[in-house]
Order: C-alpha cells, then sequence, then structure tokens
C-alpha cells in the first residue's frame, strides 16, 4: 500500500521521525511542500501518524504496533521530501530500521536507533548528533560547527566532513575521522578499536590515554597549542594523518 501526505512547509520549524521498525529517507527536492510518501504493510501503513503541532511535523509509528506483533516481519518505507528553502531541524529515531539522510540543509540534527544503520551524506547543520547501539554510522559530505558520533559495537566513519569541534565514540567498534577542512577539537573514545583522523594539518595538540595503544602521526607533528585531539582507549592505537587538497 502506498500513503501520501503534503504539508505546508513554512510554518514548520522541526520534524520528527520516530519510527520503530520502518525504513527512512530524507532529501531535498525542487517541491513547495513537504511530500511525506510511505509504502508497505497496509496495517502499518494506514496507522502511521502524520500530523503538524504548532511548528513541528510529527512522523510516528505508534508503539502499539510493536507490542501487537513485537516479531513483525512486515516491512515499511517513509521518505520525506523536502524544500530546498527549507532550514529547520530534524529528530529522527527508529528501533530498528536504517535512517538516510541526504542533501539537506538545516539547523540541528539528531539520529538515533537501537540496531538500524545511520547514514547521511552533503548534509549541512550547525550541530549534529548520531547515535546507534549495534549499527554502523557512515557519513560522508557532512558539514557542521559541532557533532557528536556514537555507536557502541558498531562502526564510526565520516568521510568528507568538516566539523569545528567534534567527538566520537564507540566500545568494540573503530573510529574513522576523514577531514577536509582543519578543526578546532576533536575527543574520541575507544575500548579496543582503533582511532584514525586524517586531515589537512601539520601540527595538533594530541593526547591518548590507553593502556596498550599508542599515537601514531604521518605528517603531523605533536605541538602544544595545536588543534586539540584528546582519544582514550584500552588497546586502541590512535593515528593522526596529515592529507592536502589540492
Amino acid at each position: 500500500m502506498n500513503r501520501n501526505e503534503f504539508v505546508q512547509a513554512l510554518p514548520v520549524t522541526s520534524i520528527a521521525a520516530r519510527l520503530i521498525g520502518a525504513v527512512l529517507e530524507v532529501y531535498m527536492d525542487d517541491i513547495d511542500d513537504i511530500h511525506v510518501m510511505v509504502s508497505g504493510d497496509e496495517r502499518d501503513v494506514t496507522n502511521l501518524r502524520v500530523q503538524c503541532t504548532a511548528d513541528q511535523l510529527l512522523v510516528e509509528q505508534p508503539a502499539a504496533s510493536l507490542a501487537k506483533n513485537p516479531v513483525s516481519t512486515s516491512w515499511m518505507q517513509v521518505t520525506l521530501r523536502i524544500p530546498r528553502s527549507w532550514k529547520g531541524s530534524i529528530e529522527a529515531r527508529t528501533v530498528s530500521g536504517w535512517m538516510n539522510i541526504r542533501g539537506v540543509n538545516g539547523a540541528d540534527l539528531a539520529m538515533e536507533t537501537v540496531s538500524g544503520m545511520l547514514m547521511a551524506s552533503d548534509v549541512s547543520f550547525i550541530a549534529a548528533s548520531i547515535r546507534s547501539v549495534t549499527g554502523d554510522i557512515k557519513i560522508t559530505g557532512l558539514t557542521a560547527e559541532r557533532c557528536s558520533l556514537s555507536s557502541t559495537s558498531g562502526s564510526v566513519l565520516a568521510a568528507a566532513t568538516s566539523l569545528r569541534s567534534g567527538s566520537a565514540n564507540t566500545v568494540t567498534g573503530g573510529v574513522t575521522l576523514s577531514l577536509t577542512e582543519p578543526f578546532e577539537e576533536i575527543s574520541a573514545n575507544s575500548v579496543s578499536g582503533d582511532i584514525r583522523i586524517e586531515a589537512p594539518i601539520d601540527a595538533c595538540d594530541a593526547v591518548l590515554r590507553s593502556v596498550s595503544g599508542r599515537i601514531r602521526t604521518s605528517g603531523v607533528s605533536i605541538v602544544e597549542g595545536a588543534a586539540k585531539v584528546r582519544a582514550t582507549t584500552v588497546a586502541g592505537d590512535l593515528d593522526i594523518t596529515q592529507v592536502i587538497y589540492e
């Protein structure tokens, strides 16, 4: 079953998507209104709540859907098409479905899941918070003043990313941050995974607190007072590499 809803974009300053097992995709397009497209099992599609309250658009999968059928194998996809002129905040949460946000510019971005994969590409926000328990985080082309990436057992990858300050945390997975511009401060934590930072810098103020991990640099000098890198691991290494973009 397919379902289409159109919402006037002008009064909406924030979008909240609270899902259980549905797949979520959000992208900007040449349209005037926010377009909500839903596909999947008829009961799930019908029960999905799409409503505006004050200045927020809420897209919500009722918790009763999980309570009645906790091992449901039904599939549902929710797609949000947003006008290119829209610059609000997005909060997206899901239990097990993966999420993909691409080409969106706004104020704040919050993505959270238990077991799904979180992906974002070519997005620009003032602040971004992306968190997963067991799923991986894969980011490409993120621009943010402040960014927080966290996964308990999944890996954290941010490629072609620009940020002023950021944090990346994982327990068993690894952390890879590939930055296109110099940064001011990065903190990263991992128990057993390695932490890799690539950036167009030739010096940084790096400190690693670890039981057996080591700091390794390539083209980067460790200088007090330079851009800060603070990392904590048990067994993982901290690798900092200079990259040059032409």
